[in-house]
């Protein structure tokens, strides 16, 4: 099965960290920013604060209050890699039309620092030094069925970190009443591991498949024309080098009408002359079949992608810090009912190297 594809051909902007970043000491002093805040939005951003600077030393206990999820990680600004995320919210947790949210990535070496000054009983706790934090207040559908979502991003350095965030109802400066019950926190700490696209190796960023709007079929994605500002970056997390803005689809479910749709953006590949590439891209799909002889069967595969001197447009130079992104739609009309994995396999001629991805994915009779 040969399909026909589509490349988008452009040179990656440079993009503006659109949160909050400080290397303050959660104890000694708020985050940048927050003396600009009203009253009770600075109260209820030092209580989520406070509970997540005392819980930093303790391991998780109990269910996790939401779900963290939907990473999807590209390179980043001064050796950063930029990466969004989802929270999943169980609507009958949130009471109130808006939450107060703080969000603290940490690493090892700082978590260690402060349980052995904890074993050693030190007078003096030491600072607290978030590799990033953020802040925010963010208004939800409060009351409904659907699970609430949150997407935001963050940029830290290649590596193993720990995410902690801490959610609360907002009042939203509205004076509770006496008898009212305090509004409680909730706390999800999390392992999160950071890609290091600064190495020079070959790589990717994430895989992204776009959701399709159900009124107009057409595909979530845009090829914006100027950059986004930092707010309208906060909140389309998901948007490839601050030129392609895109509302994902979370679930890997589709339907046999549908077509697969996938974005990504290659970097670091080899080059022969400095700056032109010389890559294929193989697309194969297996099968699962866990009751069969083996967990999966080769299924289809598409004609590879090609691209190199004779492919890509006149312009394009890797040594001008030019990154690849690439486009594929497969339609799934021909594919049987069942879970399938596709292998993204890329063949970097020039660098004698090559790079595999995979993708989950599952597909629904009508």
């Amino acid at each position: 099965m040969t399909q026909n594809f589509q490349t988008f051909r452009f040179v990656t902007l440079s993009f503006v960290a659109a949160l909050f970043l400080t290397t303050s000491s959660v104890a000694a002093q708020e985050p940048e920013g927050v003396d600009q805040l009203e009253d009770w939005q600075q109260e209820e951003l030092v209580s989520l604060m406070e509970e997540t600077r005392q819980t930093v030393t303790e391991p998780s206990s109990g269910p996790a209050p939401f779900e963290l999820g939907g990473f999807a990680s590209q390179l980043g600004p001064d050796g950063n890699a930029y990466m969004a995320y989802t929270l999943t919210i169980d609507p009958s947790k949130i009471s109130t039309p808006t939450v107060a949210m703080y969000f603290s990535l940490l690493d090892p070496a700082t978590i260690a620092a402060l349980s052995t000054a904890e074993n050693e009983d030190s007078d003096e706790a030491p600072e607290l030094l978030p590799v990033f934090e953020d802040y925010d207040f963010v208004d939800v559908a409060s009351g409904g069925t659907e699970p609430i979502r949150i997407s935001r991003a963050f940029i830290a350095p290649g590596g193993e970190y720990e995410a902690f965030i801490a959610i609360r109802d907002s009042n939203g400066g509205e004076e509770a009443e006496d008898a009212a019950v305090p509004s409680a926190s909730m706390l999800l700490r999390q392992p999160v591991a950071v890609p290091d696209f600064w190495n020079g190796t070959l790589q990717t960023s994430t895989v992204i498949i776009p959701a399709v709007d159900e009124i107009s079929g057409e595909l979530q994605l845009e090829q914006l024309q100027v950059p986004l500002t930092p707010e309208q970056q906060k909140l389309s997390p998901y948007t490839i080098s601050n030129s392609i803005r895109i509302e994902p689809k979370f679930d890997r479910v589709f339907a046999k009408e549908d077509e697969l749709f996938l974005i990504y953006v290659v970097y670091n590949p080899g080059s022969r002359d400095g700056a032109m590439p010389d890559l294929q891209i193989e697309y194969n799909f297996y099968q699962q079949t866990p009751d069969g002889p083996e967990p999966e069967e080769f299924f289809n595969k598409t004609q590879p992608q090609e691209f190199n001197a004779e492919t890509i447009g006149l312009g394009f130079n890797l040594s001008m810090g030019h990154t690849l992104p690439i486009t594929q739609q497969v339609p799934l009309r021909n594919f049987p009912a069942g879970d399938f994995r596709l292998e993204i396999k890329l063949i970097d001629n020039a660098g004698s190297t090559e790079l595999i991805n995979d993708v989950m994915f599952t597909v629904e009779e009508a």
